[in-house]
């Protein structure tokens, strides 16, 4: 959990991906020795498995490519990705289509591996294997959130009941007591280039230790937001999202920064993330309410179950597979902007 000074507390545990019921994990290996920073291949995490025993899929290659060229070009505006690109400071990991059987255990094994003080400055990026055709923003959208959702629904750690909400501006995303920073990039995105990393989905996992100096334990590089908001200038098409913020300022909410809109439009203000207590809680009411009577936002939240979010798929589909719901007005989906306090760790360096 994160404290108001900015200290970071990790914590472990472990979830079954397939009940949403709390269980334990394989138990992970001794940290590896093999983690070479001048091979990104050794980097790769799947579930337990890391290097070689994580079998990456032949289509990773060209996606972490297109990333690498991004985020090692001098102009990028995340000079924060840049470094740990460059210093061999980040893990990868992938998803097969939209099977994230694995994805529980791979994030606990990155909360283990960041708890060690050789790796508390990793970042993991976690590639989805590139649609045929990239799907619309707000699919996109959904997906991410979804993924989001199930995740907290699985998390390990006993204190994730007790996490603030949202709406909080203590709220930050945790899992395995781990709080990490999120940042979406997808192929969606045709204006804001600083959230398009290839031809297909990924996730930025940054977690808050990334942001704190090892010495003082404080955030860092208050300053460096406005250097990068002068780089995205030149980068992006568009100017800096209206809801871009930098955490510790007053009515900052770090979720409207994770998944961005294509615009400057502000976000709404109801997140569509959802704490797992509540989300039981209207499991058990939605059967005694007509969903015709309700609004069709509440409707949709009340789906986000854990019993109710397995049940979105195709019936062809693997019990832990995603596929995104049905498009909703555009009135529903302005859930917006930046992950941009993602620069703040190098400034002093």
């Amino acid at each position: 959990m994160r404290t108001n000074d900015g200290t970071v507390h990790d914590g472990r545990g472990a979830a079954n991906p397939q009940t949403t019921e709390l269980t334990a994990f394989t138990p992970a290996a001794p940290a590896p020795e093999g983690f070479d920073a001048g091979d990104w291949k050794s980097r790769v995490i799947a579930g337990r498995a890391s290097g070689a025993d994580a079998r990456p899929p032949a289509w990773l290659d060209a996606s972490y490519e297109s990333l690498r060229t991004q985020v090692m070009h001098p102009d990028y505006p995340c000079f924060f990705g840049t470094m740990a690109e460059k210093r061999g400071e980040m893990f990868y990991s992938y998803v097969n289509g939209k099977d994230i059987g694995d994805l529980a255990a791979t994030m606990q094994t990155f909360a283990e591996l960041v708890s060690l003080p050789q790796y508390r400055k990793n970042n993991i990026a976690v590639f989805f294997e590139p649609d045929e055709v990239a799907l619309p923003h707000d699919a996109y959208q959904a997906l991410f959130w979804q993924i989001l959702q199930h995740l907290h629904d699985v998390d390990p750690d006993p204190q994730a009941d007790a996490q603030p909400d949202p709406s909080s501006e203590d709220w930050e995303f945790s899992f395995a007591g781990v709080e990490t920073f999120v940042v979406c990039a997808c192929p969606s995105f045709r204006a804001r280039h600083s959230r398009n990393l290839g031809p297909g989905m990924v996730l930025l996992f940054q977690p808050r230790s990334v942001f704190v100096d090892t010495i003082t334990n404080k955030v860092i590089g208050r300053e460096a937001r406005n250097q990068v908001r002068k780089r995205l200038e030149t980068w992006d098409e568009i100017g800096a999202h209206p809801d871009l913020g930098f955490f510790g300022d007053p009515g900052n909410l770090e979720w409207k920064q994770y998944f961005l809109d294509d615009a400057n439009v502000a976000a709404e203000d109801r997140c569509p993330f959802l704490k797992r207590k509540k989300m039981a809680a209207q499991a058990v009411v939605a059967p005694a309410t007509s969903a015709t009577n309700r609004p069709a936002r509440e409707v949709g939240h009340a789906q986000e179950s854990r019993e109710a979010w397995w049940h979105q798929k195709p019936a062809s589909s693997p019990a832990h597979s995603l596929s995104p719901r049905p498009t909703r007005p555009a009135a529903e989906r302005r859930f917006a902007p930046q992950g941009e306090r993602a620069l703040r760790k190098y400034e002093d360096e």
